[in-house]
C-alpha cells in the first residue's frame, strides 16, 4: 500500500500514476485545511515566462514537464475535461517603462533558447482587440498556455476512485508515527504501508518536524485570485500585466491573479489585498464595469528558500519517506512531471541525477 498524504494536484497527479502501475493506493487529506495552493492557482503553465536567470535546473524541470503537457493535450477529450488549452501568452507593456522591461525579457529568453516575437501596439490588439487602446506593445510567447485546476483536480479525483484509489477527508494530520518500517500511524490509525509520500504543500514542514525533528527552510506565502465573469467576447490568450495575470475560461469568466505575501497560515481575504488586484485590473483592462465578481479564491503557496521544490527521500528518517512538496507558483506546471519522479521512487528506480538537484539532501537532511 502506498500511503500519501495530500490531495492536492501533486498528490493526485501522483496517485494518478502510481495507480496506472498496479500500486493501491491510500490518500490522507485534511477537511479542514481550505487554503492550500491549489485553490489560489489560476493554472498557467509557463516555464519561460515563470523562469528565472539563477533557476536554470528549475526551468529545465518545468519545461520538461510542459513537455508532458503538450503530449496530454495530444487527447482533444482529455483536454476538454480539464481545461487544457493551447493559447499561449501575450506579455503586455502598457507604457515605456513596461515595454522596456520587455525588452530585456526577449534578451532573456534567447538566452535560455526560448523564442517570441515582439509586436508593436497595433500587431497587438489585431490580437486582442478588447485590452484598452493604450497598449503599447507585447511579446507573443507561444507554448505558454493553461490549463483549470479545479477541472483537472476533479479528473483526477473521478479517475483515482475509477482505479480502486481511496481517497480519506479527516482531521488535520500533525504527525505521523513509523514503526520498525512497516506500520505507520496517522491520527490514531494504523496502517501496513510500502512506501509514504508527503505531498502536503505549506503543511508539510509541519508534519516533518512533529514527526521526524528535522526541519526544512520551507514558508508558506499567500496568494489571492479572483474569477469574474465577463461581457467581453473571448479573449485569445493568456494575458500577463506588470502585476497581475489572466486566463481565459469558457463562458466568458476569467481568472487573475495573484497577489503574494508572507502572513504565516492566515488564509482569510484581506482588503488591501483585493484593493491590489482591482487597482491592477483597473490599470489593465478596459471597463472595470463590465467585470462581474464570481469568486475569491485564497490559497497558501509552499515556498523554499532556494526556490525548488523538495522531491525525493529523507534517508536519515527512512527510505520509504518520499517528499514531493515546495513547488511555490508552479505546482501545477510541474505536476505531471513531478508524479514521474515519486513513481520512480516508489518503484525504487534509478533516479537521474537531474532530479536528485532537488533532494532534500541539498539541506543535508
Amino acid at each position: 500500500m502506498i500511503i500519501i498524504l495530500g490531495a492536492g494536484i501533486i498528490g493526485l497527479f501522483s496517485a494518478y500514476n502510481l495507480l496506472k502501475t498496479g500500486k493501491k493506493i491510500k490518500i490522507f487529506d485534511a477537511k479542514s485545511v481550505k487554503a492550500n495552493s491549489t485553490n489560489a492557482s489560476v493554472g498557467m503553465l509557463a516555464p519561460a515566462i515563470e523562469s528565472k536567470p539563477q533557476e536554470l535546473k528549475l526551468y529545465n524541470l518545468m519545461k520538461e514537464s510542459k513537455d508532458i503537457w503538450n503530449k496530454l493535450n495530444d487527447d482533444k477529450k482529455l483536454s476538454r475535461t480539464i481545461g487544457l488549452k493551447s493559447n499561449s501568452s501575450l506579455m503586455i507593456a502598457l507604457n515605456h517603462d513596461d515595454e522596456e522591461r520587455l525588452k530585456f525579457k526577449k534578451i532573456y529568453f534567447e538566452k535560455i533558447g526560448y523564442d517570441c516575437q515582439f509586436l508593436n501596439s497595433e500587431d497587438t490588439l489585431k490580437l486582442e482587440p478588447f485590452l484598452n487602446s493604450n497598449v503599447k506593445s507585447s511579446l507573443l510567447c507561444t507554448n505558454q498556455d493553461q490549463v483549470n485546476p479545479e477541472k483537472l483536480k476533479k479528473f483526477l479525483i473521478s479517475e483515482i476512485k475509477k482505479m480502486g484509489g481511496e481517497i480519506i477527508y479527516g482531521e488535520k494530520i500533525e504527525k505521523i508515527t513509523l514503526q520498525n518500517n512497516q506500520l505507520l500511524s496517522i491520527n490514531g490509525i494504523d496502517l501496513n504501508f510500502e512506501k509514504i509520500v508527503i505531498s502536503c504543500g505549506s503543511w508539510s514542514n509541519e508534519i516533518i518536524s512533529n514527526s521526524f525533528g528535522l526541519k526544512l527552510p520551507l514558508v508558506p506565502l499567500k496568494g489571492v485570485s479572483i474569477l469574474v465573469n465577463s461581457i467581453y467576447d473571448k479573449l485569445n490568450h493568456n494575458l500577463w500585466f506588470r502585476n497581475i495575470y489572466a486566463a481565459p475560461r469558457d463562458n466568458g469568466i476569467i481568472a487573475i491573479g495573484a497577489t503574494e505575501d508572507e502572513k504565516g497560515f492566515d488564509s482569510s481575504i484581506k482588503l488591501d489585498e483585493l484593493h491590489y488586484l482591482t487597482k491592477s485590473i483597473w490599470e489593465s483592462f478596459p471597463k472595470l464595469e463590465d467585470l462581474n465578481l464570481r469568486e475569491i479564491k485564497v490559497g497558501l503557496r509552499p515556498a523554499v528558500i532556494d526556490g525548488n521544490p523538495v522531491l525525493g527521500l529523507l534517508p536519515k528518517v527512512s527510505s520509504k519517506v518520499i517528499c514531493a512538496f515546495g513547488h511555490y507558483r508552479h505546482g501545477v506546471l510541474l505536476a505531471p512531471i513531478t508524479a514521474n519522479i515519486v513513481t520512480e521512487y516508489v518503484l525504487d528506480k534509478k533516479i537521474p541525477e537531474k532530479y536528485k538537484f532537488f533532494s532534500p539532501s541539498r539541506f543535508n537532511l
